[in-house]
């Protein structure tokens, strides 16, 4: 099953747990060194990726209420934690970045679970030499001069085209389409996924590109559904997903629809928007949390959700809050180009495995070396800042629900 919460219902969200008040003297230099430590993430409250916000602000928000229970951090200091909504645009998602920079403060902008949101406020993290974590997939966010402050919590879109490959292979589907939406998350698994078909010994026999919010996907669907594909490879997102999805059962197609989970699930919407009947018989993959894990089952206890719940993208801010925060400490600063050094230190083997923040944090006041293992992912860091060892989590949606199919590596 997958994750649930509500939206809330104003677009900036301030989670400030266990903030100081702000009136101390300014000589009194102990008390100035008590003020909050403030960490920042855009997440998605509304547009069309707005069903994945809460669960992630839900994450970190507990994150940081364990760390501030515990006595915070750099000698008791509290975590303050501030979430702007992205509303799914790029420009809201640079205003809201320049906000938590210019007037929060903050030392970490994380979140951003859409590429073209993360690509959009690249520049202005790095201009101001603050840290950078991401929840989206386009490779070119870790690409080009980084200068050491990013770290990607998700698998890159060139990996998410093997994965379907391999996903077509396990349905027995050699001759396919790929019908895509023209955006730089999805343009980026295109190539690879045509490789790892031929491979596998199949072929991509046509490629089909759409733009998002187009008044109508009828030509496009008919061009790749039309023909005797043994399966179509959909790349979507949601709002443009429930329309194919509907031409493709008005059409009657027979092709097998292999598609992403960012369109045919988004917490369960794609379902509640099309229906059991249009929903039924698709496939769709999304990177996966390491399900079979103990970090993974403490997580899905700390949500408050059943066991066996599979959040897919929650794990990735609980995993940037605590790598924040681990690194600061590690680094004994704040200060973002100083234990930007120290994240690799915490979570990179070697080092003793630790999933629990709180006892982490013990353990690098001690100096021992750790092995920090997330909710969301093994959190381990090649050079460039991208994550190492992700697996793909797919579903089939049968009777009206999401039922497991595979994991694919």
């Amino acid at each position: 099953m997958s994750e649930r919460s509500f939206s809330p219902s104003r677009r900036t969200v301030l989670a400030g747990l266990g903030s100081l008040p702000l009136g101390f003297s300014l000589g009194a230099p102990v008390l100035a060194q008590a003020v909050d430590v403030p960490i920042g993430m855009v997440l998605p409250f509304s547009g069309a990726t707005g069903a994945y916000g809460p669960a992630m602000k839900q994450a970190a928000e507990l994150v940081v209420a364990k760390v501030n229970n515990a006595g915070g951090i750099l000698g008791g200091r509290k975590v303050k934690l501030i979430i702007e909504d992205s509303e799914t645009s790029a420009t809201a998602s640079v205003a809201a970045s320049k906000k938590l920079l210019e007037v929060d403060k903050v030392e970490m902008v994380g979140g951003f679970w859409g590429s073209p949101e993360a690509l959009a406020a690249k520049p202005v993290i790095l201009a101001s030499d603050k840290v950078q974590m991401l929840s989206c997939a386009a490779d070119a966010v870790t690409e080009g001069e980084t200068k050491g402050l990013i770290y990607r919590l998700q698998a890159r879109s060139s990996q998410w085209g093997p994965a379907g490959a391999k996903v077509m292979d396990k349905l027995g589907a050699k001759k396919v389409a790929v019908l895509a939406q023209q955006n730089p998350f999805v343009v980026a698994m295109i190539e690879p996924f045509k490789a790892e078909m031929a491979k596998l010994g199949g072929e991509v026999v046509e490629v089909v590109m759409y733009n998002p919010d187009q008044a109508s996907y009828r030509a496009e669907v008919e061009k790749v559904f039309s023909p005797s594909y043994d399966a179509v490879f959909c790349l979507p997102l949601l709002t443009d997903f429930v329309s194919i999805s509907k031409e493709i059962y008005r059409g009657g197609f027979e092709s097998k629809v292999v598609a992403l989970g960012t369109g045919a699930d988004a917490e369960g919407k794609f379902i509640q928007s099309v229906g059991p009947e249009v929903a039924e018989g698709i496939y769709h993959l999304q990177p996966s949390p390491p399900i079979d894990s103990p970090s993974y089952a403490k997580f899905v206890q700390e949500m408050g959700a059943p066991e066996g719940t599979v959040f897919l993208f929650a794990g990735n801010a609980w995993d940037q809050a605590c790598i924040a925060i681990l690194a600061m400490e590690h680094a004994k600063t704040q200060e973002a180009a100083v234990w930007t050094k120290s994240v690799r230190e915490v979570c990179n083997p070697p080092g003793e495995p630790v999933d629990d923040i709180v006892q982490a944090l013990a353990m690098v006041r001690e100096g021992k070396k750790i092995n920090f293992n997330g909710a969301g992912s093994t959190c381990d860091f090649d050079d460039a800042g991208n994550s190492l060892n992700r697996t793909f989590y797919v579903q089939l949606i049968k009777d009206g629900k999401n039922t497991p199919f595979a994991v694919v590596s």
